[in-house]
């Protein structure tokens, strides 16, 4: 875990409208500290709110204003009554097993002769591939519906053209100027169509089509038995956590907590979730790199066979196959991370350099993409990490917040031999002869784009607080805009002016652990990561804290606890 620096810049949101807060306090009963971290997140009336705080399935948009959806259902209709074989085609991460696993479980609920494959992230490469369309072939396939992939699969989608194999494409990333000619192509960021959320993940897209499949056998009430699948997908892919993200993560969280899946039971017990209340942050950095673990180090169909299992003791010995794989992937985590953080400071000079990029051939392509999330958050800089084999390398880059990581690589485009993905994380191919050609224009670009100040850690507060404030009736209103991620961060707080009552650190010195007061009350805070500062603090001293205020159940008792994000000392 790394804590905020010294150097962190923190934001107070000074409302443009503190008395739309004010009146939405009084309006929903919400005490004004959370009033003023809904409005910070553009929810500022109380029917706003109802949507936002108690999402029900009727906020969802109806399926049939994804463009060419209804023709993609239509097709596979046809398909099931006809008999023909269909192969669901996903993707090795957390997104694709998800979606192809509930695609694949709907069609088999329907009649549907259905076959699946994910590809293997080293052997094949991500997406569908003409080898796919001849895999497709070979399982007698007339129909390949693909899932989380395949918006540039245009040689992919021509190979099975001259094999008799229709394509229908289901994605999410950003298209290019000219669609593969599927028999149909459903993306919310497609030219032309004009659905009202476009940052649905691969596993809600699929869930659009799998609700109209079933309609008039349940429709949208049938899908709901899915939601566990499609919150983990979601939470797992970064996508923002609004709107109908909002709506999908929260439903699916729900059911989540109450799953039937042998295999998702099976998965909670091996990370030690079980008889816990699964949160978002569980699934983002629990139940999900477990998933990942099977696609990064091994074959993803291990993360598919999971979600499967019928049998207690399958799903339990695949279950522990996962984390033992992730155990391994943290190994190769931490060698990575520290090798390339070294060759940042010695090879590319920071904080001089305002981009990264680095190579190996001792990096296992299957956890580059972890390593540069680290990076961008260790040196606030955008990151992109290449595991090389021979004369070519695969590559995975994370962003920072103002800069479209995907646009940045499309100025790149003749550098590369493919490349993909979304504004804060993208995937590339490229050959070793190019790479250095590549460093210098991706650190061209960037400069070009990012100041100085854009590259300084910034801590957004949503407002300023007394201690008083923080008691359980506020916490279990925050608990109620939950779950958090991308586009939905924790309500951050300050309190200005506090003085420091004991300061400590817990866990091995790796914790900060302070009693502090104020003029309306006293709290109990805890800062993670935080143990070095605790050196700076003394007992008697004014300071300003940054935290979310959170529940802590300690021997049958409820209580408040500040998390710190960030310490302030005169």
């Amino acid at each position: 875990m790394i804590a905020p620096s010294a150097a962190t810049q923190w934001v107070l949101h000074r409302q443009r409208d503190p008395e739309r807060a004010l009146e939405l306090a009084r309006s929903i009963g919400a005490p004004v500290a959370v009033a003023h971290a809904l409005v910070n997140r553009g929810v500022g009336t109380g029917e706003a709110a109802r949507r936002f705080l108690e999402p029900a399935l009727e906020d969802l948009h109806e399926p049939a204003r994804l463009l060419g959806l209804e023709e993609a259902a239509g097709r596979i209709q046809r398909a099931i009554a006809a008999g023909e074989r269909i192969l669901v085609h996903g993707d090795y991460d957390v997104d694709g097993i998800t979606s192809t696993f509930l695609l694949y479980a709907v069609l088999r609920d329907l009649g549907g002769r259905v076959e699946h494959r994910i590809p293997h992230r080293t052997r094949d490469g991500y997406g569908l591939s003409p080898d796919a369309m001849e895999d497709a072939r070979r399982r007698g396939c007339t129909l390949v519906v693909t899932v989380d992939c395949g918006i540039t699969a245009h040689a992919a989608v021509e190979r099975g053209k001259a094999l008799g194999i229709e394509t229908i494409i289901t994605d999410h990333h950003e298209p290019t100027a000219e669609l593969p000619d599927a028999f149909a192509v459903v993306n919310p960021l497609r030219p032309g169509c004009e659905y009202p959320f476009k940052s649905l993940a691969g596993v809600g897209v699929t869930f659009k089509l799998a609700e109209a499949l079933l309609r008039g056998r349940g429709g949208l009430e049938k899908a709901r038995d899915h939601l566990d699948v499609v919150a983990l997908g979601t939470i797992a892919d970064v996508v923002p956590l609004v709107g109908e993200n909002r709506v999908l993560a929260r439903l699916g969280l729900d059911g989540l907590n109450r799953t039937r899946s042998i295999g998702l039971r099976a998965l909670i017990e091996v990370s030690g979730l079980a008889g816990k209340h699964i949160t978002s942050g569980q699934v983002a950095f629990v139940l999900a790199p477990r998933i990942n673990a099977a696609g990064r180090m091994g074959n993803a169909e291990q993360g598919l066979r999971l979600l499967l299992a019928r049998e207690v003791s399958e799903a339990r010995d695949l279950a522990q196959s996962l984390e033992d794989d992730n155990q391994r992937r943290r190994r190769y985590d931490e060698q990575a991370l520290t090798e390339a953080a070294q060759r940042v400071e010695t090879e590319l000079g920071w904080p001089a350099c305002s981009s990264i990029v680095l190579w190996s051939e001792r990096w296992h392509a299957g956890v580059i993409g972890i390593v540069a999330s680290r990076l961008v958050e260790r040196f606030q800089r955008p990151a992109v990490l290449i595991a090389l084999d021979g004369d070519r390398g695969r590559g995975s880059g994370r962003s920072v917040p103002g800069l479209d990581l995907n646009a940045i690589l499309g100025d790149c485009s003749d550098l590369l031999e493919a490349y993909g993905g979304h504004a804060f994380a993208a995937g590339l191919t490229v050959t070793r002869d190019r790479l250095p050609e590549l460093r210098a224009r991706l650190e061209s670009l960037v400069r070009a784009r990012l100041s100085p100040e854009d590259c300084v850690p910034r801590l957004e507060i949503d407002a300023d607080v007394g201690l008083s404030e923080c008691d359980l009736p506020t916490v279990e209103w925050l608990e109620r805009m939950s779950p958090h991620g991308l586009g939905n961060p924790e309500p951050v707080f300050r309190a200005a002016e506090v003085m420091v009552d004991a300061v400590s650190t817990v866990g091995q010195g790796r914790h900060l652990r302070l009693t502090v007061h104020d003029a309306t009350g006293q709290a109990e805070a805890i800062g993670f990561g935080f143990g070095e500062r605790a050196a700076e603090i003394a007992r008697g001293q004014r300071c300003a804290l940054a935290f979310v205020a959170t529940r802590n159940e300690w021997m049958g008792e409820t209580r408040v606890q500040l998390k710190l994000k960030g310490v302030r000392v005169p």
